[in-house]
């Protein structure tokens, strides 16, 4: 395990595809690319470039492993597409017109790096592509949801996209652009092609509240979305029809998922800790923490959770009047605040299966999570 503090609050962050460099929105406008990110000591870390061109917060970054082009959004409404030329040195930007009039709030690209998708507060997901006759990014539009789309995540066939919504329910269309590509994928659905573009396919609304998060599994065979109700609802495809399971969590609410293997899920949000899921046959639970929870002073209130210590400060204040529970209690986990973005560590262009992964937050820190860490921490996880 590496903890690396920037010294800021950590909007969003991305990895190149030999993990020796990584893109970070300090929640400013900028986006900084360190070089050296591969050593454990933070401060052999360089900034290498500093991609300027959005005039608001930068929330979204993604680095594709296949074309190393880096795609950008920000709540300026725009989006950018950044391409190394190794001439000048420089990363250049193309703008893609998203044609929304709220923030763009996430962007992710297609596993096979010809398109990207966007989430944003208008309540569409722009799903842009390379037009090479016009020479810029175009973008067709993915509507029906009725507000907000918080996160969006492709199916691992780069022609279906599954999207969590402020509007409490997650689904999935079909991002299949006819002129793109050349053939249509075999799905769970049948052949994607009797699907039109942008068209819903099937959607869940098992979650009591905002889907904050969705993620793919490697094999595309299975489906995770957070809600604001501390909910996790995984759906499987395996059998043809879709089938929901949902797990109540006892912290609080996740803001970011992804899947280390098809039977391993992590979740992560305002506990400030990374959760493992994990299968048993076709059953899903909760195994444990990858956070060991060893860092920082003893805590003087005994708690499970960020929640129960909440509760407590506050129960504390009512009575004397004070936010200190007993002479204080310190936050003995690595993160200190919200996590907001996670990533997988490793070449996610090839691996079906990763041993670690990556979490930023509002506490400024960058924590590479690793399998000896993870294991102590969860003994019983099995990749």
């Amino acid at each position: 395990m590496s903890v690396f503090d920037l010294g800021s609050v950590i909007s969003a962050h991305a990895w190149s595809p030999d993990r020796t460099r990584v893109a970070v929105s300090l929640n400013d406008e900028d986006v900084i690319i360190y070089k050296n990110a591969d050593k454990d000591d933070v401060s052999k870390w360089e900034k290498e470039h500093i991609l300027k061109g959005h005039s608001m917060v930068v929330c979204g970054i993604d680095w594709s492993p296949l074309t190393n082009k880096i795609v950008t959004c920000s709540h300026d409404v725009n989006a950018f597409v950044w391409t190394y030329e190794g001439r000048s040195q420089k990363w250049q930007p193309s703008l893609s017109i998203l044609r929304i009039n709220r923030a763009a709030l996430q962007c992710r690209w297609s596993p096979d790096g010809t398109k990207f998708a966007v989430a944003s507060g208008s309540k569409v997901v722009p799903v842009c592509y390379y037009e090479s006759a016009q020479d810029w990014w175009i973008s067709k539009m993915i509507k029906k949801h009725k507000s907000t789309v918080i996160d969006v995540a492709w199916h691992p066939n780069s022609q279906i996209l599954a999207t969590a919504s402020s509007d409490f329910k997650c689904r999935i269309f079909s991002a299949y652009v006819a002129t793109l590509e050349e053939t249509p994928a075999e799905t769970f659905f049948g052949n994607i092609s009797r699907f039109s573009f942008g068209e819903p396919i099937t959607e869940f609304d098992s979650s009591n509240g905002w889907v904050e998060s969705v993620a793919w599994s490697p094999s595309g065979d299975l489906l995770a979305f957070a809600g604001h109700d501390s909910s996790v609802s995984l759906v499987s495809f395996a059998s043809g029809q879709p089938v929901c399971m949902t797990i109540k969590s006892n912290s609080l609410p996740y803001t970011c998922l992804t899947f280390l293997a098809d039977n391993v899920l992590v979740a992560a949000g305002y506990d400030y800790v990374p959760d493992i899921y994990q299968a048993n046959g076709k059953r899903w639970a909760y195994i444990g923490c990858a956070d060991d929870r060893s860092s920082g002073e003893k805590k003087q209130v005994a708690s499970n959770n960020m929640f129960a210590s909440s509760k407590a400060m506050w129960s504390n204040k009512v009575k004397t009047g004070k936010t200190e529970n007993d002479g204080g209690a310190s936050i003995k986990t690595k993160h200190s605040n919200v996590i907001t973005d996670i990533c997988l560590y490793g070449d996610t262009n090839r691996l079906r299966s990763f041993d670690a992964f990556s979490t930023s937050g509002n506490d400024g820190k960058l924590i590479l999570w690793k399998m000896p860490a993870i294991k102590k921490a969860v003994p019983s996880i099995q990749l």
